[in-house]
């Protein structure tokens, strides 16, 4: 089956590096790969519209400024198609458009990839500059909150390494972005994941300390029981995802790691030990709230040389 991802680009290098981030994915972990590069134009003023209804001259020169915006368009579009091809994938995988932008460039993207059944939308980190801020903060934010059916890839920095790394809490919300992660990479007997928990302690439901030492040694023990079980029923459910999808179980690791640097410097810690090129997230977790505001955040905002899926 087919996936089909959107990759916003504007010519920057943040944008440069998010296409070659597919490129790389494309070229030894993802298969039936079909990519549409999007562009979103600079704005026309409102006041040069009503003023070229008025002239004639000025309706002319009105023109020549769309002529000039959509040249510019085709010229980032063929700059990152080309990038594609250098990849190794062939003409007829790759889509160019270019749309005007008539609101803001996130509910731009977010029209385009939702209406176009994308599988995936892909994000530089960072935009050109601040007078073309198609990717800085506020957009790839919006896009971030906004895209809650749509999963979202942020690539931040140049990535490397195929490793994926998917971190997950047991819930729903983990459920999914294994799901989503199967149907992308699986039937690649190349691919290697790793399950990745993060333990949760006493400390992350009561931030006051407790006089009685025993009591408080009794909630933790129970605490880390009742994670144990349901870690167990989620590997399993998780397993046979990845094994439907064409994985093999020498394909899969877990891994558990006891809090203490909290969830989102757990997550990040390990990337960087372990040199993964890839994480993935689910948007919602325990609580509807586990990887969802400042955890994904984190993770996307720090995650130097590495792609972030946030999977709704």
């Amino acid at each position: 089956m087919d996936k089909k991802i959107l990759i916003s680009v504007d010519g920057s290098q943040a944008a440069d590096r998010a296409v070659d981030y597919v490129g790389l994915m494309e070229g030894a972990m993802i298969r039936e790969l079909r990519v549409t590069l999007f562009h979103v134009m600079n704005p026309l003023p409102p006041f040069l519209r009503r003023e070229s209804q008025r002239d004639t001259a000025s309706f002319k020169r009105l023109q020549e400024l769309e002529r000039k915006n959509r040249q510019g368009a085709q010229q980032v579009l063929e700059h990152c198609a080309q990038r594609l091809y250098r990849h190794g994938l062939e003409v007829e995988q790759v889509e160019q458009k270019a749309g005007p932008r008539t609101s803001d460039a996130a509910r731009d993207i977010l029209f385009e990839a939702e209406h176009g059944m994308y599988d995936a939308v892909v994000l530089g980190r960072r935009g050109l500059s601040k007078a073309q801020e198609l990717f800085v903060g506020s957009v790839t934010n919006k896009v971030l909150q906004h895209a809650e059916r749509l999963p979202v890839w942020v690539v931040g920095g140049q990535v490397t390494s195929l490793k994926v790394l998917c971190a997950v809490d047991g819930s729903e919300g983990s459920l999914k972005a294994v799901d989503h992660m199967a149907f992308m990479l699986g039937e690649n007997p190349e691919c290697r994941i790793t399950l990745f928990h993060v333990g949760a302690t006493l400390g992350d439901y009561c931030t006051l300390e407790f006089e009685n030492k025993e009591l408080a040694a009794g909630i933790e023990k129970d605490i880390m029981h009742a994670q144990a079980r349901c870690m167990d029923d989620f590997y399993a459910r998780a397993h046979k995802i990845l094994m439907d999808s064409g994985f093999t179980p020498e394909q899969i690791e877990t891994k558990t790691k006891e809090g203490g640097l909290g969830v989102a410097g757990a997550i990040l810690d390990e990337v960087r030990r372990g040199d993964y090129g890839t994480v993935v997230l689910g948007r919602r977790g325990e609580n509807a709230s586990f990887f969802l505001g400042h955890v994904s955040d984190r993770v996307v905002s720090r995650g130097s040389d590495a792609a972030v899926w946030i999977v709704g």
